[in-house]
């Protein structure tokens, strides 16, 4: 990619002298291309001879690192791949044929390379985080004629969501070229684990602990921002995520569902038999839920049982106690359909059952 670039802004044509400007930035160039400058003299009547060191003071040769056009008075530089980054500097001298020579005019010229450049853009991070998944958009800013990534992408906007190295060539509208570079590192999703889903029995609570140092945020379903959560088993059944981001900014979330027992809809048992077997002798109530025996959370049970002429046979109040077929002076009853009222406590909740339940004898 050639440009032309005149170096001798003046030149005093009576005396044929070349004389030296004063510079404020320094123009640059980027390794891989191939840049021409040029100087307004006496060309056409004069010869102009280049000397050209690297930044340790080497000289470039002529046909391997530049070419001269003409009579010298331009020159083609061939900043190739491997050329030292740095400053450059080219020293010109005019001779004419009149037998005059000028004064060497000097220019520096900064070579920019991915490992040594003057920035012209910071739109880009130095290290950019991307969380995996995630795709980064990689804008080093608009106003450039030319981009020329390091796979040779050419769009202004790379996109990628593979960790590396990622360097793009620019150039601006005043045809300087410099380097724009960043580390992309991908990081990987933080772990959250909420457990099994579960299932809570009357005053049963569950805590919900996901602390981890590297989370900065934590949101809950519930509403609730802190690291862990308690949840009870009087809620009903609940389905309880919680999104968490860590120090990179990357967020995942893990989602458990937490059943309670219905106590609105137990089963009371329909029949017993006391007849001393040691099977099924007493009423127990309620039925196993989801294999859980709820008994032992049930308190302040109030259990009235009743014949079909409406007399009640039997009471029991306080804590839970079974029933064993006999009548409130503990005489057998006879084998019959029997009516109850079931009134318990669950935590702070009230259940009440009304049924029948038949003595076989």
């Amino acid at each position: 990619m050639k440009r032309f670039r005149y170096i001798l802004p003046l030149l005093l044509t009576l005396a044929g002298i070349a004389v030296q400007a004063q510079q404020a930035d320094l123009p640059m160039a980027c390794v891989g291309h191939t840049e021409r400058y040029g100087v307004k003299g006496f060309n056409g009547v004069s010869d102009f001879q280049w000397t050209i060191t690297d930044p340790d003071g080497n000289i470039l040769q002529q046909g391997t690192d530049y070419n001269l056009l003409a009579r010298g008075d331009s020159i083609d530089i061939l900043w190739r791949e491997g050329m030292k980054g740095g400053i450059y500097t080219l020293t010109v001298v005019e001779h004419t044929d009149y037998g005059c020579t000028g004064n060497p005019y000097t220019v520096n010229v900064v070579l920019n390379t991915p490992e040594i450049f003057i920035p012209i853009t910071n739109n880009i991070p130095d290290e950019l985080n991307v969380c995996m998944g995630n795709i980064a958009a990689l804008d080093p800013g608009s106003g450039f004629i030319h981009y020329l990534w390091q796979d040779g992408n050419t769009n202004q906007v790379y996109y990628t969501g593979e960790s590396g190295t990622y360097t793009v060539r620019l150039v601006n509208s005043n045809f300087s070229c410099s380097y724009d570079i960043t580390e992309v590192t991908v990081r990987l999703l933080p772990v959250v684990d909420l457990g099994n889903d579960t299932t809570l029995f009357a005053n049963q609570t569950l805590l919900l602990d996901v602390y981890n140092p590297d989370f900065t945020v934590y949101d809950w379903s519930t509403g609730a921002i802190t690291p862990s959560i308690t949840v009870d088993g009087q809620s009903g059944d609940q389905t309880i995520w919680v999104k968490v981001t860590d120090n990179y900014g990357c967020s995942n979330s893990d989602t458990i569902q937490v059943s309670a027992a219905d106590y609105s809809n137990l089963r009371i048992p329909a029949a017993f038999t006391p007849n001393k077997d040691g099977v099924n002798d007493t009423w127990e109530f309620p039925a196993p839920y989801k294999g859980q025996d709820l008994r032992g959370y049930i308190t302040n049970v109030d259990v009235k049982v009743f014949n079909r002429w409406g007399k009640m046979v039997w009471s029991s109040k306080g804590a839970y106690k079974p029933w064993d077929g006999k009548d409130l002076n503990g005489k057998e009853l006879p084998m019959d359909s029997y009516h109850y009222i079931i009134v318990f406590t669950v935590g702070e909740k009230k259940y009440e059952y009304k049924g029948s339940v038949t003595i076989i004898r």
